[in-house]
C-alpha cells in the first residue's frame, strides 16, 4: 500500500509538472545551430582581438576579466530585447497594428519634448489598453466563473488603471504648477535710490490721436484688409526665394511664389511728420490663423508716440498641414523670401512717401528706418538687414539688389537664428541698432538664439550705434503676440508645458512695450536718455513688471580689450600686447559657450573657484598694454559675466554671486569695489517647460551674459591716488562667494558720454 501510494503521488506529481514549468523553448534545427555557432565563434574571435587592443597592455587578469564583464553585460542586454521579441510574437497582429496607428496620430498630435512625449505615449497606450481588456473581458462574462482571487486581482487592476486615467487627465489638462515667488525681481536688486529719473513712461501713450489704413495686393485672399480707404500695392515674384511651393498652397491663397502680395496694417500719428518707419513681422504659426493682427498693441502706441508701424502679412509662407502634408511637403527655405519681402515693403514706402495725393506723401522719415521681427520674423530682419546693404542675391548673382535703406534699428523678439546662411556663412551685420527679448519659459525657440546675432553685429570704432538684449523670466513666446497667446504648441500638444510659472500676457506685453518703444526713442529719434535703460535695466524698474532679467549691453564707443574669439591662447587679450593671468583658480579655460539646445557660436573665458581647497584668493587679471587705450576720470570699465553654474540640481534654492573688481595703476594704487556696487550676479534663470513633477524632463538653463559697469570716477572716489591714464591692471577677486563657475566676456574701456 505504501507503495501504490507513492507511485500515485508520482503520477500526480508528473501529472502536475508541465503546467508549473515555464514554456519550453524548442530545440532549433541544425541550420540554425550552426549559424549560432559560427556567428559566435566569429564574433567572440573579433572581440578578444580588439579587447586586448584596449585591455592588454593592463596584463592579462584584467584583460580576460574586463572582456568577460563586457561579454557578459551585453549578453545580458540583448537577451533581455530578445525576451521582450519573444514576448510581443504573442501579442494579436490587430493589436500590434491599431497600438502602432494610435502611437503615430498620438505622437502628431502631442509633438512636444521628446522624452516626455513617449511617457506620455506609453502611459495613455498602456493604461488605455489595460483598461479596456480587463472591462471588455468583464462585459462578456469572462469572470463570472472565476476564482475569487482572479476577480479580486482584476477588479484592483481595473481600479488602478482607472486611478492611474484620471491623475493622467488631471495632468494634462492643467496649467501645471508654479513656484512660489520670483527670487531676485528686478525691484529687489535695483534700489530705487540708484535710479532716479526724469525720463517718462515710455510704455505710455503719447500725444498723438492714432489713425490705421490696411494696404492688400490681393484681397480676395485677405478679406480683413479689403476695407473702406485701403490702399493699393503690386505683388511681387519671390519664386527665387522659396522653394517647393505646391499647387495646394496656391489653391488655398490663390497665388503663387510668382506673386506673392505686399500686405499691412498701419497705424501712424495724426499729425504732418515726419515720422520715422517700423516695421514688424511675425513668425511661423498656422498660416490660416492670421498672426498680423496680433501687433496691434504695439501699433498704437508707437503710433500715438510719433512713430509709424506696419505690421507685414507673410502668412502665406507659414506652416499650412494640409497644403504641406503635415509636414511631408512643405516649402523650403523660406525665410530668404521672409527678409526679402520687408526689402519690397520698403520700396512701396518710398514710393508713397514721394507720390503727391498719397496719404503718408512727405510724412514717413526714411532716413530713420527700424525693422522688428518675432521668432523667424527676428531672423527675417537680419536677413533683410543683410540684403540691404547687397548688390546681388547671394543664391542667383543673376538677381540684382539695389535696396541701401537707411535701416538704423532691428528687434528681434523671440527669434530663430541660422535657419538661412546666405551662401552658407552666418549673417554679420555693421553699425545698426541690435535689440534682442527672449523669455527664460520660450516653449518653441527654447534657447536663447538670438544672443548669436547680438554677438554677430560690430561697429566702426566711435560712432553712435549700440546693441543689447534682454532675457525676461517667465515670458514664453506667444505673448509678445496677442493672436498667439499663452501657448507655444498647436492644440493637445500644450497640455505638456507648464503654463502656471509664465508671466500673465498683460505683463509680457508690458514688458514689450517699455523695452521697445526706449530702444526706438533711443536710436530712432536720438533721445540718448533711453539708452541708459540698456546700459542699466535699473532705470526701467518703475515700469517693467516685477520679475527678473538679465541684460547685456555694447557700443560703438567702447574700446575691445577681450573679447576672447581671437585665437585659443588664454593667456592673450584680444588687444595686441595685453595678458591675462589667473591664480589659485579651480579650473581656467576660453571655450565656446554651450547653450542648451544650441551650437555653441561665441567665446568666453571660463573661472571656477572653491576658496576652501585655494593656497591663495583666487583671482583673474586683465593686465592692458602700455598703449591704444584711452582712459581717463570720465571713462567706464565694461564686461559681461554669465553665470555658468550649470551643476545645481533642478529645485535647489538660487544664490546671488558676488566678488570684487580691482584696479591697479602703474604706480600700485589700488582701487576696489564689489561687483554688487553695480549690481550682484544673477544666477542661471531656470525655465522649467514642461508639468511639474515631470520638469526635469524639458528644463532649460543657460548661461545668459549679464553687463556691468565701472565708473573710473567711482573708482577714484574709492581711492584718490588711482591715476586713471595709468591704470594697468583690472582684477577680478573671487573673495565674496566661497565657490562658484562664472563666464565674462567683452571686457572693454567706454569713453563716451551716452
Amino acid at each position: 500500500m505504501k507503495l501504490n501510494r507513492s507511485n500515485t503521488q508520482k503520477g500526480v506529481k508528473r501529472r502536475l509538472l508541465p503546467k508549473l514549468s515555464l514554456p519550453r523553448v524548442p530545440p532549433l534545427d541544425s541550420s540554425w545551430k550552426g549559424a549560432v555557432i559560427t556567428l559566435s565563434l566569429v564574433t567572440l574571435s573579433i572581440v578578444f582581438v580588439q579587447a586586448y587592443y584596449y585591455l592588454g597592455s593592463r596584463g592579462i587578469t584584467d584583460y580576460f576579466l574586463g572582456t568577460l564583464l563586457s561579454l557578459a553585460a551585453i549578453l545580458l542586454v540583448a537577451g533581455i530585447i530578445a525576451g521582450l521579441l519573444h514576448w510581443a510574437k504573442k501579442i494579436p497582429s490587430r493589436y500590434i497594428w491599431f497600438m502602432t496607428a494610435s502611437f503615430c496620430l498620438l505622437l502628431i498630435s502631442f509633438l512636444g519634448p521628446m522624452p516626455l512625449t513617449l511617457l506620455v505615449l506609453f502611459s495613455i497606450i498602456l493604461s488605455s489598453s489595460l483598461l479596456g481588456a480587463l472591462l471588455y473581458r468583464l462585459m462578456k462574462g469572462a469572470y463570472r466563473d472565476a476564482a475569487r482571487w482572479v476577480k479580486v486581482t482584476a477588479g484592483g487592476g481595473a481600479a488602478a488603471v482607472f486611478v492611474l486615467i484620471c491623475v493622467l487627465g488631471y495632468w494634462l489638462t492643467s496649467d501645471g504648477y508654479a513656484k512660489l515667488q520670483v527670487p531676485y525681481p528686478l525691484q529687489t536688486v535695483k534700489t530705487s535710490e540708484q535710479y532716479q529719473t526724469t525720463m517718462a513712461d515710455p510704455a505710455e501713450p503719447g500725444a498723438f490721436r492714432v489713425k490705421s489704413i490696411t494696404y492688400t495686393s490681393d484681397p480676395t485672399y485677405r478679406k480683413d484688409l479689403d476695407v473702406e480707404g485701403r490702399l493699393t500695392t503690386e505683388s511681387v515674384d519671390g519664386s527665387a526665394f522659396v522653394g517647393n511651393w505646391s499647387s495646394r498652397r496656391t489653391n488655398t491663397f490663390g497665388f503663387g511664389p510668382e506673386a506673392m502680395p505686399l500686405n499691412g496694417t498701419v497705424w501712424y500719428p495724426d499729425g504732418d511728420g515726419p515720422f520715422p518707419l517700423v516695421l514688424i513681422v511675425h513668425g511661423n504659426h498656422l498660416a490660416t490663423d492670421f498672426s498680423d493682427p496680433g501687433y496691434a498693441y504695439l501699433g498704437n502706441l508707437l503710433a500715438s508716440r510719433g512713430y509709424i508701424l506696419a505690421s507685414i502679412d507673410e502668412n502665406f509662407l507659414n506652416i499650412s498641414p494640409y497644403d504641406d502634408l503635415f509636414i511631408l511637403d512643405g516649402l523650403k527655405d523660406e525665410n530668404r523670401a521672409r527678409g526679402w519681402l520687408l526689402l519690397e515693403h520698403l520700396k512701396t514706402w518710398d514710393e508713397w512717401n514721394s507720390v503727391e495725393g498719397n496719404p503718408f506723401y512727405g510724412k514717413v522719415d526714411m532716413q530713420h528706418i527700424a525693422l522688428m521681427g518675432h521668432s523667424r520674423g527676428g531672423e527675417a530682419i537680419a536677413i533683410a538687414a543683410a540684403y540691404n546693404d547687397l548688390t546681388t542675391y547671394p543664391e542667383d548673382a543673376s538677381i540684382k539688389f539695389d535696396y541701401h535703406f537707411n535701416i538704423r534699428s532691428l528687434i528681434s523678439i523671440a527669434g530663430t537664428d541660422m535657419q538661412y546662411k546666405p551662401s552658407g556663412q552666418p549673417i554679420e551685420l555693421q553699425d545698426v541698432n541690435y535689440l534682442a527679448l527672449h523669455g527664460s519659459n520660450d516653449m518653441d525657440v527654447n534657447s536663447f538664439v538670438g544672443a548669436n546675432q547680438y554677438y554677430r553685429t560690430q561697429f566702426s570704432d566711435n560712432n553712435e550705434f549700440f546693441k543689447a538684449y534682454v532675457y525676461i523670466y517667465g515670458a514664453n513666446h506667444g505673448q509678445f503676440n496677442t493672436a498667439w497667446g499663452r501657448h507655444d504648441a498647436v492644440g493637445v500638444g500644450n497640455m505638456l508645458f507648464n503654463n502656471a510659472e509664465l508671466l500673465p500676457g498683460e505683463q509680457q506685453f508690458r514688458a514689450a512695450e517699455v523695452l521697445i518703444s526706449s530702444f526706438l526713442e533711443a536710436t530712432l529719434k536720438e533721445n540718448e536718455q533711453y539708452r541708459t535703460v540698456f546700459k542699466d535695466l535699473g532705470y526701467a524698474r518703475e515700469w517693467l513688471p516685477e520679475t527678473m532679467y538679465i541684460s547685456n549691453y555694447w557700443d560703438g564707443n567702447t574700446t575691445m580689450i577681450s573679447s576672447f574669439e581671437e585665437d585659443y591662447d588664454p593667456g592673450t587679450t584680444t588687444l595686441p600686447g595685453g595678458r591675462l593671468e589667473g591664480e589659485s583658480l579651480k579650473a581656467w579655460k576660453e571655450d565656446k559657450v554651450k547653450m542648451e539646445l544650441t551650437d555653441d557660436q561665441y567665446s568666453a573665458v571660463s573661472l571656477e573657484w572653491d576658496n576652501k581647497a585655494a593656497r591663495s584668493t583666487p583671482a583673474y587679471t586683465v593686465i592692458l598694454p602700455d598703449s591704444g587705450i584711452e582712459m581717463s576720470d570720465e571713462s567706464t570699465i565694461v564686461f559681461s559675466i554669465a553665470n555658468n553654474d550649470a551643476d545645481r540640481k533642478t529645485g535647489e534654492p538660487d544664490a546671488l554671486v558676488d566678488l570684487t573688481v580691482s584696479v591697479e595703476d602703474k604706480n600700485g594704487n589700488v582701487s576696489r569695489l564689489l561687483l554688487s556696487h553695480v549690481s550682484p550676479l544673477l544666477p542661471m534663470f531656470e525655465g522649467v517647460l514642461a508639468k511639474r513633477p515631470l520638469g526635469f524632463l524639458q528644463t532649460i538653463k543657460e548661461p545668459i551674459f549679464q553687463n556691468f559697469s565701472f565708473d573710473v570716477s567711482d573708482l577714484i572716489e574709492a581711492n584718490s591716488n588711482l591715476m586713471p591714464q595709468d591704470i594697468r591692471k583690472i582684477s577680478f577677486v573671487f573673495d565674496q562667494t566661497a565657490k562658484g563657475n562664472i563666464l565674462i566676456k567683452d571686457i572693454g574701456i567706454r569713453n563716451n558720454k551716452h
